[in-house]
Formats: C-alpha cells, sequence, structure tokens
C-alpha cells in the first residue's frame, strides 16, 4: 500500500485525506495544533501532533521511507515553506503538494522545493470543495502524483452544426453535465496554439477549433455526441 504524509488537518487537508483514504492509501497525519490532531484521531488516521520544524520530527514520521507524495497544506504559510524545504533536502524524490497563500508564496513554495503549490485563494474555497468533492478529480491527482488512472484524453474538434460553435466556454459547465474537464482548447484562428485554462481567457469556440477533455470513456464518448448536436 503507498504511504502519504499530509501535515496539516485543516479543511484542506482534511478533504485530501478523506479522498486518498477512499484509494485504498496509507495515510499519516501530522499537525501542531490540538484540536486538528485530536479531529484526524477521531477520523480513524494514524496521527502525530507535531510541528515538524526539526529534522529528526520529519524522519521520525518516515519522510525518508517510501513515502509516494506528501501534502504540506497548513494554514500557516511559514511552516508550510520550512516544512517543504526540509522534506525536499531530507528526500530528493519525494512529490511535494504545498499550500500558497498568494503568488509571492507560490514562487518560493517551488524554490523551496514543491512539486505542485496549491493556492486557494486564488482559485476560490468552493472551487477547490467542488474539485475536490467530484470522483473525477480524484483520479485525476492520482493520475498526475502517482501515475495510474484509468482516464483518458481525448480532442473534440468542433463541426459545423454544433451546439457549442459561436459560443464561449464560460457559458457551459461541463463539469457538472459530463463529470470531465476541459483543460484546453487549440484554437485554429491563432494557428493552432494551445491554451490552457481557456476559460479565463473568455475564450469563444469556432468551427475548426479543438476543445481537449479529460474524463473516463464512456463520459467522454457523451460529451462527443453532444457537442455534435445542433443548437
Amino acid at each position: 500500500m503507498s504511504k502519504v504524509i499530509i501535515y496539516g488537518y485543516s479543511n484542506l487537508g482534511e478533504k485530501i485525506a478523506k479522498i486518498l483514504k477512499q484509494l485504498n492509501y496509507e495515510i499519516i497525519i501530522v499537525d501542531f495544533h490540538e484540536e486538528n490532531y485530536n479531529k484526524a484521531l477521531k477520523d480513524g488516521f494514524f496521527s502525530y501532533k507535531k510541528e515538524l520544524l526539526e529534522d529528526e520530527e520529519l524522519i521520525e514520521i518516515g519522510i525518508e521511507n517510501n513515502v509516494k507524495a506528501f501534502y504540506c497544506v497548513t494554514d500557516s504559510p511559514n511552516n508550510n515553506f520550512f516544512v517543504t524545504l526540509s522534506a525536499r533536502n531530507l528526500n530528493k524524490n519525494i512529490k511535494i503538494i504545498s499550500k500558497a497563500g498568494s503568488k509571492q508564496d507560490s514562487k518560493k513554495m517551488y524554490l523551496a522545493g514543491a512539486t505542485k503549490v496549491i493556492n486557494p485563494y486564488e482559485i476560490g474555497a468552493l472551487r477547490i470543495f467542488r474539485l475536490l468533492e467530484k470522483p473525477i478529480i480524484s483520479h485525476v491527482l492520482d493520475k498526475i502524483l502517482f501515475g495510474k488512472s484509468d482516464l483518458n484524453i481525448e480532442e473534440f474538434t468542433i463541426r459545423n452544426g454544433s451546439c457549442v460553435n459561436n459560443k464561449y466556454l464560460k457559458e457551459f459547465d461541463f463539469s457538472s453535465e459530463f463529470n470531465i474537464i476541459i483543460i484546453g482548447i487549440s484554437d485554429k484562428e491563432l494557428g493552432e496554439e494551445f491554451i490552457f485554462n481557456s476559460h479565463s481567457k473568455d475564450h469563444k469556440i469556432d468551427v475548426g477549433d479543438t476543445l481537449v477533455a479529460i474524463g473516463y470513456k464512456e463520459n467522454l464518448v457523451k460529451f462527443g455526441e453532444y457537442i455534435k448536436g445542433v443548437n
């Protein structure tokens, strides 16, 4: 069984732990707040009450031994930074996912050795909740972090008569309707440039554009049939 350490059992850490538990990972919770530590124990997780500001504490919880990923998601930016730096020094190969509170903090986390950075203040607490609660997202995280998934990535080129032609991506909520994620669009008018996170660009969909989506095969098939429909 793959082992994951989660440092911080506030709202974000709790949601991550419950998702990974469903995927049968061995989970270790570490939190220096008495309330969070007790809650983790009550929820059935093996837990430590430590601040992890000493290398000896990181070694004690097993940071050097067969850990697939280390989530550093406390509510303290200083602790997250320092512990990310220490964990990276002790384990060069571990995947570290750290929480940051600003773009500047995100840059510092990457410099400290984070593999990925979560910034809940940029994407919004509600969006984090919705993403983490969707089953597909747990598998996306699993694929990104641990290299195993039954998801597919498909391309959908917009044809004449499509119900999405001449509309904007922000008008649709494909995630809720089809349980898929649109990760970007290749814009024919821009020389087939691939645009990630195209919602933020208020992008208009035209004939010849190609949407790139990730999801389960059956959901991608349904989505492909849907976008062929006449508006």
